[in-house]
């Protein structure tokens, strides 16, 4: 009797295993999507960016570009924020899943071997890439966004001053002469033979 207790409280009745399988699928397809989604936002950032850098550039850093770089690092800001919330959504399902992960192992009796087979898996992987094991995943998307930021500090660098209105006053009066002009030689003819006619 005991025994059959024991047994019991180790199984998982069968609408249990069916609730967690299908959590834990539906947990996986969240993390897929949100991966997808964020490498979609990514290219569009980029594109955006490259289309705008490139338009300053063919002005050849114009003083009227300045906001289209300040824009340009308004767009590596945002993209950080957004890859650190993808980010932060993705583990909250990478937590669910070892939880479950965990809480299955504890149902599967003393030797559970698929389980111990993936465990085994995992260490091997780690042993073999040792340095990149050791970077977050999240590391070389946001390393991306701070990339543009940086690049759009080095144009707004570039940027040429427009240039200033210049006040001197003797430029200003020699701009100021207006060449009028000349008589000619028909126009003092008239004069002339409307003068005698009045005599």
């Amino acid at each position: 009797m005991h025994r059959e207790n024991h047994e019991t409280e180790n199984n998982m009745n069968e609408n249990e295993k069916d609730f967690l399988f299908f959590y834990m699928q539906q947990t996986w397809e969240e993390m897929r999507h949100l991966e997808n989604l964020r490498e979609r936002v990514s290219v569009l950032i980029l594109t955006i960016t490259s289309i705008i850098a490139g338009f300053v550039v063919q002005q050849k850093f114009a003083s009227d570009t300045k906001l289209m770089i300040w824009f340009i690092i308004i767009l590596g800001v945002v993209g950080i924020f957004m890859g650190l919330k993808i980010f932060q959504i993705h583990q909250m399902g990478q937590n669910r899943l070892n939880k479950w992960n965990k809480y299955l192992e504890s149902k599967c009796g003393s030797s559970p071997k698929i389980l111990e087979l993936r465990k085994e898996a995992d260490l091997k992987t780690k042993k073999d890439f040792k340095l990149v094991s050791k970077i977050p995943h999240n590391f070389f998307w946001t390393s991306i966004f701070g990339f543009i930021i940086i690049i759009g500090f080095i144009m707004l660098t570039m940027i040429k001053d427009a240039d200033p209105i210049n006040c001197n006053t003797s430029n200003l009066n020699n701009n100021s002469k207006i060449d009028l002009p000349k008589p000619t030689d028909k126009v003092s003819n008239k004069k002339v033979d409307t003068i005698l006619k009045v005599k």
